[in-house]
């Protein structure tokens, strides 16, 4: 019980601080404070191209919050310790399709932007943490999937061995 409470108020920690993330964000974005971190190019020099890069960062962000509140909500369901109830099963599910969608999403940016640098005569290959964090959301994304129809699973045995009794 004490892993469970530990793992709620940390994935409120978590939620929390990236809820005042994005409302800093979008309180700082008409100021022209921002700088894109993939781009290094200040708010005033930034093209068409940028901004929608800017944009679709904005909505990945919101998608990996939204997958935080699942994630939270299915936290806040474990501590009734019904492991096999079904809003579990739907939350996890939901929160691993979010995660998913934010790692494809993030990969696919990186890569507009690499072929966007290389489409202006710059070619880099560089290993960066930056690059990490998209592929351990994918990953996370697909164990939470597979978690959740394990769950199905092992449900349907808990109720077809509740029956054979």
């Amino acid at each position: 019980m004490k892993n469970t409470i530990l793992f709620k108020t940390l994935v409120d920690i978590l939620y929390i601080l990236h809820f005042i993330g994005l409302v800093g964000i979008i309180f700082v974005i008409p100021f022209g404070i921002v700088n894109n971190n993939q781009v290094n190019i200040n708010v005033e020099d930034w093209s068409l191209f940028y901004w929608l890069i800017s944009i679709m960062s904005l909505i990945t962000y919101i998608i990996f919050l939204r997958g935080l509140y699942y994630l939270r909500t299915m936290a806040r369901f474990l501590l009734t310790n019904k492991y096999f109830s079904e809003k579990i099963i739907e939350n996890l599910k939901k929160s691993g399709n979010h995660f998913l969608f934010t790692g494809i999403i993030s990969f696919a940016l990186f890569f507009i932007l690499w072929l966007n640098k290389l489409y202006g005569g710059k070619f880099e290959l560089i290993y960066d943490s930056n690059l990490l964090i998209p592929l351990f959301l994918t990953i996370i994304g697909m164990f939470f999937i597979i978690q959740s129809n394990t769950l199905v699973l092992a449900k349907n045995f808990k109720e077809e061995n509740e029956l054979t009794v």
